[in-house]
């Protein structure tokens, strides 16, 4: 075992060195061994999409896991452009209807269009995102490329200037809450800000949502997942004002919790969330969010706002609602008190001990017809255009059969709580729509079940699937009668589960055997260490530095999990 764990290391430490010695050399993004370890080389091109950009010497500024996150922003800010360009258009046709207005489908990317978008890229280390925006969407206006690092914003300036896209992007050397804060006025806010923070986003999301135009669009892309996955529920409560629950759902979870914390911020502002595509990728969250104005929208809102009671033992989860608002007849916010709890002292199914979370959002993850017209978009688009093309679409598919119920249940959790052998998807899908619910997967994990039936009728179903255990009854006449699993086994059906085929179990895209969960393209596949900039230091300097431990940030404990 250890000459095993020493080989493994030696070959990793000869890879890693192979890449080290690298000089004046470009890097494809599907270099294998280039997603084994952090550049740390000078003159180091790199290219992607339609971007070459350059590394600085000494800095960690990328990192290959991250370009499915770039494909799948240039896919969705290109038809983000498109609704904007046509919204542009119908203003134009409305002052003067015999104006001409080029259709989006002719305008070309890389060429500057007044009243186009304007996107602002607050944490742009190379500039590569930005880059990529303006060489591959159309009817962009202005994009500012913002970084708080002298270092990183002269490798801005190098990498526009040999992209050729000094008209479209500008390098921008500020704090990233100093941009957005400066741009809250109505004539200079962004139609798109773009988030991409090493760990949280939090604490920009104030500044993001005031700084952007009605209808505009935030971007937002979290790798903190060892604080929102419950790792550290201390820590992402004081970063989201939300506890996390250490569950197989705690992806979705930790969509949900982000998306509670931006309504906070929005609402602060009269200002709605509107989820256009939510997605768990990898080891980190990616939210794309449209913002609207009105105080009344805001407000009806809450209702989508609740906090989570689960089982300790069985999983289920029971939400307790802030209130109940809508808009009344003249568009004005009416509320409701909410009636709870929503359960007992006990869990409902297995009498068990109730653990609190949240608070999180209830509403939607997804625009279906923003997803459906973005697989169409993808797939006409040519076969060069995004790298992780096949990967992307595989997602989305995923995404436009989930239903929009908050949280799942796992397959294998099921069957561990009922001490039994894990069921088929098809036996516990059919049986849901025997009974006349709805099912689907959810596409942050392969093993799930998402359904909108109450959640006896599911433990319904697994009580029936657990009676054709040959072990069953020796088992329960050995449990001890207070235990949860004794009180889950033996509660009476409230059903008939009937587990016969059900046509309609298989989805569309399972149907036309389209890959729905791919797998890691690379071996080692996750995030990479925080950016550091090389900075020399005279022998005097290095002196006067005393030689400190250096402390693990929570962003760090959250890399070295996922890796």
């Amino acid at each position: 075992m250890i000459s095993h764990l020493s080989r493994i290391h030696i070959n990793f430490f000869l890879i890693r060195t192979s890449i080290l010695n690298r000089r004046l050399s470009t890097i494809d993004i599907n270099d294998e061994d280039y997603s084994l370890s952090t550049i740390m080389t000078d003159n180091v091109q790199v290219k992607e999409g339609k971007a070459n950009i350059h590394l600085p010497e000494g800095a960690v500024f990328y990192n290959p896991a991250q370009v499915f996150n770039r494909d799948l922003s240039v896919a969705c800010l290109r038809l983000v452009s498109k609704y904007h360009h046509e919204n542009e258009c119908k203003k134009i046709k409305k002052n003067d209807p015999n104006a001409t207005c080029i259709p989006f489908d002719q305008l070309s990317a890389g060429v500057r269009q007044e009243n186009g978008l304007k996107i602002a890229e607050a944490l742009s280390a190379t500039g590569l995102r930005s880059i990529r925006y303006a060489r591959e969407i159309p009817g962009i206006d202005t994009i500012y490329a913002n970084d708080i690092d002298a270092g990183a914003v002269e490798s801005i300036k190098q990498n526009i200037d040999s992209n050729d896209v000094k008209h479209l992007v500008q390098a921008s050397h500020d704090d990233a809450m100093n941009l957005l804060y400066s741009h809250r006025k109505v004539d200079r806010q962004f139609h798109v800000v773009d988030l991409d923070p090493y760990g949280t986003p939090a604490q920009f999301l104030d500044g993001a949502v005031q700084c952007i135009k009605k209808n505009g669009v935030l971007c937002i892309t979290a790798t903190d997942m060892a604080s929102l996955c419950g790792n550290n529920p201390h820590s992402c409560y004081s970063k989201y004002g939300s506890i996390p629950l250490h569950q197989p759902f705690c992806h979705e979870f930790a969509l949900r919790m982000i998306l509670y914390t931006l309504h906070m911020q929005a609402a602060r502002y009269d200002r709605i969330i509107e989820p256009l595509l939510c997605m768990s990728i990898d080891f980190y969250v990616r939210l794309f969010v449209r913002i609207g104005y009105g105080s009344a929208k805001a407000q009806s809102q809450l209702g989508e706002i609740a906090t989570v009671y689960n089982c300790v033992y069985c999983s289920s989860f029971f939400f307790q609602p802030y209130g109940q608002a809508s808009l009344d007849e003249r568009g004005n916010a009416k509320f409701k008190y909410a009636h709870g709890p929503p359960v007992g002292t006990n869990c409902s199914h297995c009498a068990s001990n109730l653990r609190v979370g949240g608070p999180i959002w209830l509403g939607p993850l997804f625009d279906h017809s923003f997803v459906n017209e973005l697989i169409t978009s993808i797939e006409q688009a040519p076969e060069d255009s995004y790298a992780y093309r096949d990967r992307m679409l595989s997602m989305l598919y995923v995404v436009k059969e989930e239903l929009p119920d908050p949280l799942y249940f796992d397959n294998g959790k099921l069957a561990r709580v009922m001490h039994t052998h894990i069921p088929q998807n098809k036996l516990i899908k059919s049986a849901l729509l025997n009974a006349g619910y709805r099912v689907s997967t959810s596409h942050a994990r392969q093993d799930s079940i998402k359904t909108n039936a109450p959640h006896h009728i599911v433990w319904d179903i697994m009580r029936a699937f657990a009676e054709q255990s040959s072990t069953k009854r020796a088992t329960t006449e050995r449990l001890n009668t207070d235990s949860s699993y004794y009180h889950l086994l033996t509660k009476p059906s409230t059903i008939q589960v009937d587990f016969t085929e059900h046509p309609d179990w298989e989805s569309e895209a399972r149907k036309n055997k389209l890959i729905r969960f791919m797998g890691n393209p690379h071996a080692r596949w996750g995030p990479l260490g925080k950016a550091v900039t090389k900075k020399k230091r005279s022998n005097d300097d290095n002196d006067s530095i005393p030689n400190k431990k250096q402390t693990k940030s929570d962003e760090d404990s959250s890399t070295e999990e996922n890796l």
